[in-house]
């Protein structure tokens, strides 16, 4: 992709520090607002351990986190070792011994109009 895109997309996250996750799968249809960091164009959220988003996760990754400004379309996994430092700073919060930090691999992102409703740009990283 052109560095000029992942600049755009990287710049878009960067203030994010909440935002709406959305899984669906054995749990069925799950949404909810969590925590958030972004580090160049991926994003990192911090999700209760007994989320019914881990078992939707388990058996489909596809994910959609967005906030006012902009959707992101793309593939989750719960991170094992937290090695980002950005990452890193979501384990500053008071509740995470009962957490997990989720990684973002964004497949598209949808960038909000400054004024009015619906996409202003709409970026394919696939």
């Amino acid at each position: 992709m052109l560095n000029h895109l992942r600049e755009k997309i990287a710049a878009t996250l960067a203030g994010a520090r909440s935002a709406t996750l959305a899984t669906n799968g054995p749990a069925g249809l799950q949404a909810d607002v969590v925590r958030c960091v972004a580090s160049g164009i991926q994003l990192y959220l911090l999700l209760p351990r007994t989320s019914d988003h881990l078992l939707n996760l388990e058996a489909d990754p596809a994910v959609v986190v967005t906030t006012a400004e902009w959707q992101m379309h793309g593939r989750a996994q719960v991170l094992e070792r937290v090695a980002v430092p950005a990452a890193a700073s979501l384990l500053e919060a008071p509740d995470v011994p009962w957490c997990v930090v989720l990684e973002v691999q964004p497949t598209r992102v949808a960038i909000a109009q400054r004024e009015g409703w619906g996409a202003a740009e709409t970026i394919d990283l696939d």
